[in-house]
């Protein structure tokens, strides 16, 4: 069963601490309460942890996906490390 995570809409609450998390299965309605305190309350998008074998983490790994990685450098522009895709360089625009 997935863990959902949710925050009030009005932002953080004194009573619950903001944000919580439930085991929910897939087919189960999202929740319109916090069953503490009451307020509506949205689910929001958490980041997969990615792990094992089937991680993207390594450059060759990357690059045997078919991906581009960016590294920022030391005068805040982008440079590509891995991959084919998109420019060698991103700067960011002058002010």
């Amino acid at each position: 069963m997935p863990i959902y995570e949710y925050a009030p809409l009005s932002g953080k609450c004194k009573q619950c601490d903001g944000r919580f998390e439930v085991y929910q299965r897939v087919a189960d309605a999202k929740l319109k309460r916090c069953p503490d305190c009451g307020k509506p309350v949205e689910r929001l998008i958490s980041a997969v942890p990615v792990h094992g074998k089937f991680s993207t983490k390594s450059d060759s790994r990357l690059k045997d996906l078919g991906m581009t990685k960016y590294v920022k450098t030391s005068d805040g522009s982008y440079e590509r490390t891995v991959g084919q895709g998109g420019p060698k360089m991103i700067r960011e625009p002058k002010k």
